[in-house]
């Protein structure tokens, strides 16, 4: 039997959101009061016992992906005696707030996974090339949010691998107590008063005290090999994105909100990374979560990040187009005077496949002869020879896979680059 819990059964555990009620199966006429107080009990074994793992406290993810009874119960079961575990259900099932699958992946561009590279690069230019007619301004056009990918974005929950949002662990209060407590009042003050800004001051918090020099407890100094702890690192930052995460779902939130919270998606990727390149990787899957934490994050502001470590992780998963429009992308979205076009350039080049890199390549000088009309120098003698050093590269990587005539012309942009750097 089945029957609508109340809305005002929804507050009965005092929520810090008021989420909403779902069907949940009933036993006979006193199932109100019945379910109420297994509501509360619920709600209070989840604060006490698995609310940690879960950001938001308050289970809306289980809720929002639907997550099942059996599922809800077998996991609680690790923590809690099964009358418990059912209480937990009975919590769960009183939120009320919309569905998605277990499948969904959020943020996933347009909901649709691409099966590969060259498929994106039909997507985006209806053909495995680039146009000979494409320029900075129409990239500048493509909002990466908008772009579907081949780039499988995590799914929220993966029993038994780590290619998902939930962390494997709470932060440590190691990490929550650095600083006087500045990260744990911070997460407080956020379920408290919900807001951006406050979530903004707790990711912040968390991301100060994961990597914080003057800790000695910091896991995420992640270029110190011998003070690093890349997988805590990897399951703090995933804690930090999921509670992201949450805020953007329970709001309905697509668009990019504070450079600070997508950093933290970023972060997760660059955790991966660094493991992979010191040979200190002990979780699986470094590359695919490299790869896709990165570009994660490098879509909601593709102009923050350095494109060759994006570029990289995605390159190492087979999606070299897609690595050669993060770079062309970033370059456009450069704030002027920003010295990282440079490397930007290089990077289109160096990851370009055959049929993109001409144009790719082309592009990216074009650009950089707009920008130095427009008056942007290098600020000084070394960022000169940065600059020119990697406009060279630019072309060494790309005449490689070139024939003669594009070699010729693509020549004589370089050295227009090159004079006007001058």
């Amino acid at each position: 039997m089945s029957t609508w819990i109340p809305r005002a059964l929804a507050l009965v555990s005092v929520l810090p959101f008021t989420i909403a009620c779902e069907k949940v199966e009933t036993l006979g006429p006193d199932v109100p009061e019945v379910l109420a107080a297994a509501v509360a009990r619920g709600h209070t074994a989840f604060l006490g016992e698995c609310a940690a793992c879960h950001a938001s406290r308050d289970a809306f993810d289980l809720a929002f992906f639907q997550f099942t009874d059996t599922t809800i119960i077998r996991r609680a079961l690790g923590h809690v005696e099964r009358t418990t575990a059912d209480d937990i259900v009975a919590y769960v099932r009183s939120l009320r707030t919309p569905h998605v699958t277990r499948n969904m992946r959020p943020f996933q561009p347009n909901g649709v996974l691409l099966d590969d590279d060259i498929a994106f690069g039909i997507r985006l230019f209806g053909q495995d090339a680039i146009p000979a007619t494409f320029d900075a301004a129409a990239l500048r056009a493509i909002d990466p949010l908008r772009v579907s990918v081949a780039v499988p974005m995590p799914l929220w929950s993966v029993e038994e691998q780590n290619i998902d949002w939930m962390p494997a662990a709470a932060p440590p209060d190691w990490i929550l107590d650095d600083q006087g407590a500045l990260a744990r009042g911070a997460i407080a003050g956020y379920y408290a008063a919900p807001t951006v800004e406050n979530l903004t001051r707790a990711v912040s918090a968390l991301r100060n005290a994961d990597r914080r020099a003057a800790s000695p407890t910091a896991p995420c100094i992640v270029d110190d090999v011998t003070r690093a702890d890349y997988v805590q690192c990897f399951e703090v930052r995933r804690w930090t994105s999921s509670l992201v995460a949450q805020h953007m779902l329970r709001y309905g939130m697509a668009a990019p909100i504070h450079s600070t919270l997508h950093d933290a998606w970023w972060d997760v990727g660059n955790a991966a990374r660094k493991a992979i390149q010191v040979g200190k990787l002990d979780f699986d899957n470094g590359n695919l979560n490299w790869a896709s934490w990165m570009y994660l994050g490098w879509m909601f502001d593709p102009g923050r990040h350095a494109s060759v470590y994006t570029g990289t992780g995605l390159q190492r998963i087979g999606l070299a187009r897609h690595s050669t429009f993060v770079a062309l992308r970033s370059l456009v979205a450069r704030p002027r005077g920003s010295m990282a076009v440079w490397a930007d350039a290089q990077s289109a080049a160096r990851f370009a496949p055959a049929t993109w890199t001409f144009h790719a390549t082309r592009i990216a000088y074009d650009h950089l002869i707009e920008r130095l009309g427009g008056g942007e120098r290098p600020a000084t003698p070394d960022a000169l020879a940065d600059a020119v050093s990697r406009v060279n590269s630019a072309y060494t990587l790309a005449q490689r896979k070139l024939g003669a005539a594009d070699k010729v012309a693509l020549a004589a942009l370089r050295d227009r680059v090159l004079v006007e750097l001058q």
